[in-house]
């Protein structure tokens, strides 16, 4: 038998909204029938944007991504709600703030024109489109994510834009291209400059925190350097007075990318350090030999720093920087994250 519960979503800024929630249905399901859309993305389990923690309550948890939401997460308490069943009246406490959650679906899709396609190492495309119509307003918080659809399909997949949030409707992205991958064929063969295609967002909790004068940190996987450049830039826009450090880093010499707009940024700010990572490089290689991973453990241990950390990358490369921080005391508390899943997930 089909039973109703309430549930309450209480936000980082300690607001609070109630809906009701049937047993044969997930959270959202339910939020968005009642004209409330809490962040989420893919709606399947796999991409870990509408993670929560469900303080209060009893519920079912359906079929899930392990890497969106591991094991260890999930006996924490810690839930995705577009995957939870409330069995009993639940809260949930969700890791942002009151005005991202939306009552209404307008604004969330608009239509993008195609501006720039250029392909700026041997596996990387940076991609820019433009919205198009009157409002050509783009706006966002560094570190979100917005899903581009292949014209003509409907399939999606979620990037961050690398630049921020403006009027002239621009939005700049860095995609790494996949043997096989749908939006990695589609950029090889089918993109163009002129060609229109639809995009949605913008969506996920990735982003800065207010945590006083702390250092931040900002460790980045290949074309994990956007939403990481989406941040330092909202940085440098409003001033903001924290050391901060961008660690990047790529496998081969190849790979990397971005280095002048990098130092460029770095020479508008005096608070900005970089470090340029190559783990296979040849012994000509100017900036930083090896994984980005070991190049932050050398730097913590020499200055005993306890920054904030904001990390964007492979899982391989999250899971080793969770266990440097946690060999040097940095608690997980201030780590942010956000990493790569598979294509379609």
């Amino acid at each position: 038998m089909t039973s109703t519960h309430q549930v309450t979503i209480v936000t980082e800024d300690h607001e609070s909204i109630t809906f009701d929630c049937r047993s044969d249905e997930d959270v959202i399901t339910a939020a968005v029938r009642q004209d409330i859309y809490l962040m989420s993305s893919c709606r399947e389990g796999g991409c870990a944007t509408c993670k929560g923690y469900c303080s209060e309550g009893d519920y079912v948890i359906g079929k899930v991504s392990a890497q969106a939401l591991p094991s260890q997460e999930e006996e924490e308490g810690m839930v995705l709600l577009c995957r939870c069943y409330p069995t009993t009246d639940i809260e949930v406490e969700v890791p942002y703030t009151y005005e991202r959650i939306s009552f209404s679906p307008e604004g969330m899709d608009f239509e993008a024109e195609v501006v720039g396609l250029e392909q700026i190492s041997i596996n990387v495309v940076k991609f820019q489109l433009r919205r198009t119509g009157d409002d050509k307003t783009i706006k966002f918080e560094a570190g979100q994510f917005f899903d581009l659809e292949i014209p003509g399909t409907e399939t999606t997949r979620s990037y961050s834009p690398a630049n921020i949030s403006n009027s002239q409707g621009d939005l700049e992205f860095l995609i790494r291209i996949v043997d096989g991958g749908k939006f990695s064929e589609f950029l090889k063969k089918e993109a163009k400059v002129g060609q229109r295609l639809k995009a949605k967002g913008p969506s996920g909790v990735f982003g800065l925190k207010e945590n006083g004068f702390t250092p931040r940190y900002f460790v980045a996987g290949g074309t994990g350097l956007a939403p990481i450049l989406s941040m330092v830039r909202h940085m440098k826009e409003w001033g903001e007075p924290q050391k901060c450090v961008i660690y990047f880093g790529v496998n081969t010499e190849a790979e990397i990318f971005h280095l002048d707009e990098l130092e460029q940024l770095a020479a508008q700010m005096p608070t900005l350090e970089l470090r340029n990572c190559v783990w296979k490089c040849s012994d000509d290689w100017h900036c930083e030999k090896g994984s980005v991973v070991d190049i932050l453990r050398r730097d913590l241990v020499e200055t005993g720093a306890k920054p904030d950390l904001y990390l964007c990358g492979p899982p391989g490369m999250v899971d080793a920087t969770f266990a440097v921080c946690a060999d040097l005391g940095i608690p997980k508390e201030r780590i942010y994250l956000e990493k790569f899943l598979p294509s379609g997930q």
